[in-house]
């Protein structure tokens, strides 16, 4: 009776284990990102779907400015951001509202399940250049060119690092 009962134990602890252990979430891939979701201050939804790294919309009714939001893939850093173990990503969104701004943020995306989900951004301003992105123990570092304080808008010059970490939904700066 005792062999049965460490038996049937074992048997029970090795399912525990193996439901408890999923197989690994596959990793984000830049044509997901590139037809995500995203949120923004410039559309009415306070979003934008992007198709192949675009979005587009008529700024008014029957005006031809747009509003326009892209992802700047060569500003696309991976790694975990939450802590689950999948694998995460950090984008930069070019966006204009039709004027002679461009609006850069960057965007925190988790991995839910396979699938892209923009979980929370910052704006990084208007015109900025960003050079670098990387994603390390879950702290997104972002190397850009930013305004001085005698910059005309067209031409930043001043150089900048800005570390962000994902927390309760929301990017917070980190020293």
């Amino acid at each position: 009776m005792h062999k049965r009962f460490a038996a049937l134990t074992v048997g029970i602890i090795t399912l525990v284990l193996i439901a408890g252990c999923g197989a690994p979430v596959a990793a984000l891939t830049a044509e997901q990102l590139g037809n995500t979701e995203y949120q923004t201050d410039l559309t009415p939804s306070k979003t934008a779907k992007l198709a192949a790294g675009k979005y587009e919309v008529a700024a008014a009714p029957g005006s031809a400015s747009k509003i326009t939001v892209s992802l700047v893939s060569a500003s696309t850093a991976f790694g975990d951001l939450n802590g689950d173990g999948a694998g995460d990503a950090a984008v930069i969104l070019a966006s204009s509202s039709g004027g002679s701004g461009t609006f850069i943020s960057l965007h925190a995306v988790v991995n839910d399940k396979a699938t892209p989900k923009d979980a929370a951004w910052v704006a990084l301003g208007d015109r900025t250049q960003v050079k670098a992105v990387t994603v390390s123990a879950g702290v997104i570092t972002v190397n850009m060119i930013k305004h001085g304080p005698n910059d005309p808008l067209c031409c930043p010059t001043q150089e900048a690092t800005a570390k962000y970490k994902l927390q309760d939904g929301k990017l917070v700066t980190v020293p």
